[in-house]
């Protein structure tokens, strides 16, 4: 008796003394299936790695297409000491076992519930049960309790201890030497102090519910989907158990249940995380009818080798089999450990031709010969996959490829990994670094399977905040190594912003990784351009024009071969080209590598470079940066947006560009964008990301608030107004000019806003959308902002253009200042001020010719009316008063 029987026990006495007996029916059938499956977990973890091949293979598709009779038949298969089935002394219990599945076949069917005979059947399954129960077996006879062991800390696991009554459990400890336990896995403890693993098909949560085996609902993760017992439900559990069942396991190959045998070998990731390449690979390798072999061609850690060990996985674990043998052999002599950024070297690596022939024969034939005719005659299916293929040297690579001339695409399959874009032949199957969003879904399952008590939805939410999200794609240059790097580096810092401070990729470490050999990789054309590009290149300013780099590799009149070396640079990410005409070098350290193979370079450097180079830095000149602004310039009209804000930005990102060129790119730039493309709110997005640099420069200030005002939202007409005013408050020393024309754009954007909330407030008062009260306070409110504005900027714009000649102010300045001192007027009308207000106008027309005076004639209007309520002022008629003649003289001044 166990803990589950008992339980089963006591929810089977409750239903039978309360007379329910449809539902008796359904724990009948429960407890005898528990049994079955209770047995098959004991015999299977008991005899499994005893079973011949052919014995495993019998149980492995009865497992993966389950019934009570393919259950009971692998319980037989497994019992190979006959402990129950074929044992005489518990013939009772093995034929109550062989007669269930027929029972349940003709008189219950695959559900749990049928409607004719119940009180025959319960008779039946009640008489089975008891037979069972009946036996000698320890299994069944004896008080064994169930353990759930659920952790390790330093040898010593622990779980919970399920009591054979059905009813107590308590804490479980045990060492690691009494027994090899796992964690998360179902043990039985007999009496005699004997345990014996149960799961995978019989499971207890911490809970205490109980859970039988169904089905494998996904064979290449193990997911197994289980039955609740004694309650309605299921569970889903993933039990690595059947992600990997062998057939047959040797030394240096293993057969798996498809009848694949794929060999022994280290993989290089713990849970594999799809980059979205896998499925083009399997495509190539199932459909293609073409060639024998494809290249996975990439940059160093992009996930290339996790991808085709992944791959190969996957086909030795289908359903169906695809190929008799997958054969996967490494040349790869070093790894980059991503806990510690640091590289180790591999030992018993492939390293020749030789070798992977030696190695292919050893698993397929047995012999370790060097004999390529073998494999090449071989009639069967046979995948074989080369890592790393770069490192093999010249002479390795032209016997290797020539061996893969020699294979029949019927039967023979094979891949090659390289980083370099020279060695890709056959089908190419190209890899890439992550763009931003695939970096974050990377990173939030590489912490997950690193770091499984990471909280994950704090790092969702700090990856949208400060362009985060792209800083971590920017340190890590999306390459799956270097975002399981950032993610270990994350959990000891415990800070995203802390961890964004660590460059991973630019690291001595990572970049020796990277791009140490790559100089052994390229062509002759590729290495004098990578040697010349040192040349044209310094550490802080890593770019300069194409057309230099022909001259000086002296490929002016040879195009083809010029961007053949350029493309193969390109393509292990040397250099990047920006805006079609300039070169960049990925990264200083790049650079560097570059200095060095100058200095050492052999005899088959052109001598040339070095010669054209100087002529170059002698005699010929260029003012690169205003030559960039140019031509960002006069491609605002014959080219696409894209490649004229390309060429913005590269000015602007540029360290070595000078400020004052930088702020003229930005002005142009925004001008562009509104004026030929309408879009002021990517104008007003750049002022801001270049806020920082140009925020005391009034030539910025004066554009950035007026894009905003004439943007015409709210939010933006009150930025323009917090623009302006910060920069006064800033204090910055202009010329009067300078001064005027922002305060006169000050007072006009102040005026504006102010006397349209005052228009919205009365026509909320109008229509009742607001209180007396209310009224009150917000009227108040708004009386000393007008008494505020009144005074600065007000009176300070009509002291500035008092104190200076208006006249000889330009045009634009001029403008400005009429502007301001018109709302100034407006302002002191608001304030009932008519002294000042009449005094601005009359300064205006005593100071100013006629094409300036009308608005200030029709403002000496308005306050002569305010004056005079009962006076009608008509400024064309002949009139007697002091004021009319004023206004007549003015309209009639030449």
């Amino acid at each position: 008796m166990d803990y589950i029987s008992s339980k089963l026990n006591q929810k089977i006495n409750y239903l039978k003394g309360t007379y329910q007996k449809e539902i008796l029916k359904v724990h009948y059938q429960a407890n005898l299936e528990y049994k079955l499956f209770f047995i098959l977990g004991y015999l299977w973890n008991k005899n499994w790695e005893l079973l011949d091949p052919s014995d495993k293979e019998y149980c492995i598709e009865n497992t993966l297409k389950p019934s009570i009779g393919s259950i009971v038949s692998s319980s037989r298969k497994l019992d190979l000491e006959k402990e129950i089935f074929g044992n005489k002394k518990e013939q009772n219990l093995y034929n109550a076992i062989d007669k269930y599945p027929n029972l349940r076949n003709e008189r219950i069917g695959h559900g749990y519930s049928f409607e004719d005979d119940t009180e025959t059947l319960l008779t039946i399954l009640e008489n089975l049960l008891d037979t069972i129960d009946d036996s000698e077996s320890f299994l069944i006879k004896e008080k064994n309790d169930f353990i759930l062991v659920l952790n390790e800390n330093n040898g010593l696991f622990c779980g919970i201890n399920f009591k054979s009554d059905g009813f107590g459990y308590v804490p479980w400890k045990c060492c690691s030497t009494v027994f090899p336990f796992e964690s998360n896995s179902l043990y039985l403890l007999t009496s005699q102090n004997e345990y014996f693993k149960i799961s995978p098909f019989v499971e207890i949560d911490e809970e205490g519910d109980i859970f039988i085996f169904s089905s494998i609902q996904e064979k290449l993760t193990g997911r197994v989907k289980y039955n609740k017992l004694l309650k309605t439900g299921i569970l889903l559990k993933e039990r690595m158990v059947f992600s990997s069942l062998l057939i047959s396991n040797e030394k240096d190959k293993r057969k798996t249940a498809n009848g694949t045998i794929i060999n022994n070998f280290e993989r290089n990731y713990k849970k594999f995380i799809d980059t979205g390449v896998k499925e083009k690979i399997k495509t190539f390798l199932l459909k293609n009818k073409s060639t024998v072999f494809g290249t996975i061609w990439g940059h160093g850690g992009v996930g290339k080798t996790a991808t085709i060990q992944s791959l190969c996985e996957d086909l030795s674990n289908d359903d169906k089999k695809y190929f008799d043998y997958v054969i996967f052999v490494s040349a790869k002599d070093r790894y980059y450990n991503y806990y510690k950024g640091t590289i180790h070297e591999l030992e018993n690596n492939i390293d020749s031709f030789e070798s992977i022939i030696k190695y292919v024969n050893k698993i397929i034939f047995d012999i370790e010969a060097f004999d390529s005719s073998s494999i090449i005659n071989f009639e069967g299916k046979l995948l074989i996959i080369i890592d790393d293929f770069e490192t093999f040297s010249k002479d390795e690579n032209k016997n290797i490829t020539n061996f893969i001339k020699e294979l029949n695409i019927n039967n023979h399959k094979i891949i090659l990994t390289t980083r370099s874009a020279t060695f890709v032949t056959g089908e190419e199957i190209k890899t890439n670094e992550l763009s931003p969003p695939e970096t974050e879904q990377f990173l939030l399952e590489a912490i997950t399977i690193e770091i499984p008590g990471f909280n994950i939805d704090i790092l969702k939410k700090d990856l949208q905040v400060n362009g985060n999200r792209e800083s971590v794609h920017k340190i890590t240059s999306g390459r799956p190594l270097f975002i399981f790097q950032f993610a270990i580096l994350l959990a000891q810092k415990g800070s995203l912003t802390e961890t964004l401070k660590h460059d991973i990729k630019s690291s001595k470490e990572a970049v020796d990784f990277l791009y140490d050999r790559i100089f052994d990789y390229l062509s002759a054309d590729a290495r004098n351009m990578f040697i010349a590009i040192g040349l044209l290149t310094k550490e802080d300013d890593l770019s300069n024009l194409i057309d230099k780099l022909k001259f000086i590799t002296n490929k002016e009149k040879s195009e083809d071969s010029f961007q053949g070396a350029l493309n193969e640079l390109i393509k292990l990410k040397i250099i990047e080209i920006i805006d079609k005409d300039f070169f960049k070098v990925y990264s200083p350290e790049i650079f560097r590598l570059m200095k060095k193979y100058y200095e050492s370079k052999g005899p088959e450097y052109d001598s040339q470079i070095t010669t054209r180079f100087q002529l170059i830095t002698d005699n010929k000149t260029l003012d690169t940066e205003w030559s960039l602004l140019e031509n960002a310039d006069l491609s605002r009209v014959i080219r696409s947006e894209l490649e004229v804000e390309n060429k913005y930005r590269y000015i602007l990102n540029r360290s070595k560009t000078p400020i004052d060129i930088k702020l003229k790119a930005v002005l142009n730039f925004a001008s562009y964008l509104v004026t030929h493309k309408g879009k002021t709110e990517k104008a007003i997005k750049l002022f801001e990301d270049y806020s920082h640099l140009f925020f005391q420069n009034p030539n910025f200030v004066k554009s950035f608030s007026q894009y905003c005002w004439v943007q015409g939202s709210i939010e933006n007409k009150d930025k323009a107004i917090e623009i302006l005013t910060k920069f006064f408050s800033s204090k910055i020393k202009v010329d009067n000019q300078v001064q005027i024309d922002l305060l006169g754009i000050l007072m006009m954007y102040q005026s504006i806003s102010l006397i349209n909330e005052r228009e919205d407030l009365k026509e909320r008062k109008r229509y009742a959308d607001i209180d007396d009260k209310t009224y009150k306070v917000i009227y108040n409110n708004q009386k000393e902002r007008f008494y505020d504005l009144y005074k600065n900027p007000g009176l300070k714009l009509y002291n500035k253009v008092k104190d200076n000649d208006i006249r000889e102010f330009e045009p634009y300045v001029r403008h400005s200042a009429l502007e301001g001192l018109q709302h100034f007027v407006e302002i002191c009308l608001r304030n009932r001020n008519f002294k000042v207000g009449k005094e601005v106008c009359q300064f205006v027309l005593d100071t100013l010719p006629q094409n300036f005076q009308q608005p200030f004639i029709f403002k000496l209007t308005k306050i002569h009316s305010m004056e005079n309520p009962k006076a009608k002022i008509d400024p064309y008629k002949k009139v007697e008063t002091e004021f009319g003649q004023k206004l007549m003289d003015a309209l009639i001044k030449k």
